[in-house]
């Protein structure tokens, strides 16, 4: 969730918990005014039966008081009570004997030495139905006042993080072997021109350093491999001289396999550095059936050779955006690691599919852990002419191109699996 999301949503939850409080202190908060406002109208009637009661006597007025349904009522009593208002719930028969919400007070009045206890009531459920109103009107209106708070707080919020996005939305194509320097785009906001000053003195360090680490591997490329071709020429050459004896010859045999082995791992190394590098950055529409056929050409008399059965499954067509050169390592690493590992008289399955490409040989177990397998410089003892890099430059294309690829051992059948994910 974006940052805008997240905080109109905290502000939603706010004036959510906010409007439920409110409504339930304002509706108190009426409640208990209009209840002080009726008991102040029962005092006053009260009061006003106590100034009755001290007139000449008037026998009509004086039945009335006395009636057990009038309002008010009064009948004497021996001593002073104590004054009590209270909430009752009575029968309205005018109204289909609802039951309504009344307020009753009782309080003794003392007139000429006699007491009167005198017990009036009010009906204020109506009060209470315009406290549930009022308090309902308030609440939508504070809700709609807060919607419209974070309506305009996010639009504005919008506006003014327009910039950071747009920065954030140039990193990912900022690439640094085009030799093109991104430019951030400047804002009001001090702290966004801070960001994007220090984004562009980071990118051009970073560039800068990209272009001395590709120049180095390139000029460290040609410096080892070219003295490499030389000397594996001359020792081809020194080999072919017939005043060398059998021990001679031997020694040569392994300075040269020494050699061929270095320039192997040399550049193995310079094709790992280039892909952490991104110096691959072209991506073309590859067709893996078809290379997948031309490689199993070029690779059958290495099959025939250890007797290896070969079957496999490739449906035509199937695409996939990646860089050619990268493509042809890839498969040819898969392909190398197969019949290199691959036990003699033992099998080899392919099956390519538009989702999937899965290789299976034959072979002993690992001899180490299988997570670390992809790692660098870890390898077979039994197979020392192995430079070890070759499934980690499988791993490092297969992550450069957000390729799922797995590894699976299945002992029963004694079979290596290598998926590799193509969608």
């Amino acid at each position: 969730m974006s940052l805008l999301g997240q905080t109109a949503r905290y502000l939603l939850l706010s004036a959510l918990v906010i409007a439920a409080l409110g409504s339930v202190g304002f509706y108190v908060l009426i409640h208990r005014q209009i209840q002080h406002e009726v008991d102040e109208i029962l005092a006053n009637r009260v009061e006003h039966v106590r100034l009755q009661l001290g007139r000449p006597t008037d026998s009509a007025a004086t039945r009335q008081l006395t009636a057990p349904t009038s309002n008010p009522r009064t009948e004497r009593v021996a001593l002073p009570e104590k004054t009590r208002f209270s909430d009752a719930v009575q029968i309205d028969s005018l109204d289909g004997n609802r039951r309504i919400d009344i307020r009753q007070l009782e309080k003794t009045v003392t007139v000429d030495g006699q007491h009167y206890r005198v017990t009036t009531y009010e009906p204020y459920f109506e009060f209470n139905e315009l406290t549930r109103e009022l308090s309902g009107v308030v609440i939508l209106a504070f809700l709609l006042l807060m919607g419209l708070s974070v309506g305009v707080g996010l639009g504005l919020a919008r506006r003014l993080w327009r910039p950071f996005h747009a920065t954030v939305d140039q990193l990912p194509a900022v690439q640094f072997d085009t030799g093109i320097q991104p430019v951030f785009p400047i804002s009001s906001v001090r702290e966004f021109n801070l960001l994007s000053r220090s984004l562009t003195d980071l990118t051009r360090k970073l560039r800068r350093q990209f272009l001395l680490q590709k120049q180095f591997t390139e000029n460290a490329s040609h410096e080892l491999q070219t003295p490499l071709a030389v000397a594996a020429a001359e020792l081809d050459h020194l080999m072919q001289s017939e005043h060398l004896n059998a021990t001679d010859h031997r020694h040569l045999q392994q300075v040269s396999s020494a050699l061929n082995r270095m320039s192997q791992l040399s550049r193995s190394l310079l094709l790992l550095t280039q892909v952490e590098n991104n110096q691959f950055a072209d991506a073309d529409t590859v067709d893996l059936s078809a290379l997948l056929h031309q490689f199993l050409g070029e690779y059958e008399p290495f099959f025939t050779h250890k007797n290896i059965a070969l079957t496999s499954c490739i449906s035509p067509g199937v695409l996939l955006s990646i860089n050619r050169q990268l493509a042809t390592i890839l498969l040819t690493n898969l392909l190398k690691n197969a019949v290199r590992h691959g036990e003699s008289d033992g099998r080899v399955q392919l099956a390519l599919t538009p989702d999937l490409l899965t290789i299976s040989n034959t072979g002993a177990p690992l001899p180490f852990a299988d997570s670390l397998l992809f790692t660098r410089f870890v390898r077979n003892p039994a197979r020392p002419d192995s430079t070890g890099l070759g499934l980690a430059l499988i791993r490092q294309i297969a992550d450069r191109y957000q390729l799922p690829l797995a590894y699976q051992y299945d002992p029963t059948d004694r079979m290596h699996t290598f998926r590799l994910g193509l969608r």
